[in-house]
């Protein structure tokens, strides 16, 4: 018989919030869950990460038994504490997640949740980070369930079938639409969208010194394809991006080889 999977479970909405927890219980029963989350919200923080001050890392219980782990810092300071110190060993899985608003496109470089994933990938682990549309909160349990059916095929079907899909540190980021499950078209394979939010900032004056900037966004251009992650979301459809975290263009490098023959002769 094949030993329990393990998955260290994180998000950047913080230890207490609704998705993270769902997700934990729907997948207990299966599988050997170890629950690090930041003990605050985290969302927006990126790839960031503590190292000026110590991490602060707490038992966290539920019917007096031990059911995870809070942190005084970001997803990646999760990832990268549970690994380090709290673990005995890797997990087989990382999942980073549900986390409330969608992270498609652009938007998966400021997100702690995708960090999280990309933090598992740095260190040779299979990871996959879970967002949900903004304003869908009431989807969460519908999309825990949807969850677990993905990563109990992600479990059998590409870490023990086919594991070379996940090595190279490649991630998955899956994204889900503003509608129940039943009702979405279907789920597709997307390439990750160039899109992004552009920021404008609402001036409140609070004294003659002072102006406060709340922070508006809205989508930029979308690429009008369902190839791409944020089109696709918005058309109904549930996305799987594989991301690599070699972000070098290698055209590139042939192009600019003339470009350093000029500067060595500047030299």
């Amino acid at each position: 018989m094949d030993r329990k999977r393990t998955i260290l479970l994180t998000n950047d909405d913080g230890f207490s919030a609704s998705g993270i927890n769902l997700l934990y219980n729907v997948l207990k029963d299966n599988y050997i869950i170890t629950m690090v989350a930041p003990e605050n919200e985290q969302s927006g923080v990126g790839h960031a990460f503590t190292f000026k001050k110590p991490l602060v890392v707490r038992k966290r219980f539920h019917d007096g038994e031990n059911c995870g782990y809070s942190v005084s810092g970001t997803p990646s300071d999760c990832i990268k504490i549970a690994i380090g110190n709290i673990l005995s060993k890797k997990p087989d899985l990382i999942v980073s997640g549900i986390n409330n608003g969608n992270n498609t496109g652009i938007a998966g470089y400021y997100s702690g949740t995708v960090a999280a994933a990309r933090e598992g990938a740095f260190w040779h682990i299979p990871s996959i980070a879970i967002s949900l549309f903004e304003h869908s909160t009431h989807l969460f349990e519908a999309y825990a369930d949807v969850s677990q059916k993905i990563i109990k095929r992600i479990m059998g079907d590409v870490i023990k079938s086919n594991p070379q899909s996940l090595k190279d540190r490649i991630f998955l980021n899956v994204n889900y639409p503003a509608c129940h499950p039943k009702m979405c078209k279907g789920i597709r394979i997307t390439k990750q969208s160039l899109s992004f939010y552009i920021d404008n900032y609402t001036p409140v004056k609070r004294d003659d010194c002072t102006i406060e900037y709340w922070l508006n966004s809205e989508i930029g251009e979308i690429e009008p394809s369902n190839e791409y992650d944020t089109y696709a979301i918005r058309n109904d459809f549930i996305t799987i991006t594989p991301l690599h975290i070699d972000a070098t263009s290698k055209q590139s490098i042939e192009l600019l080889a003339d470009f350093i023959i000029t500067i060595k002769s500047m030299i």
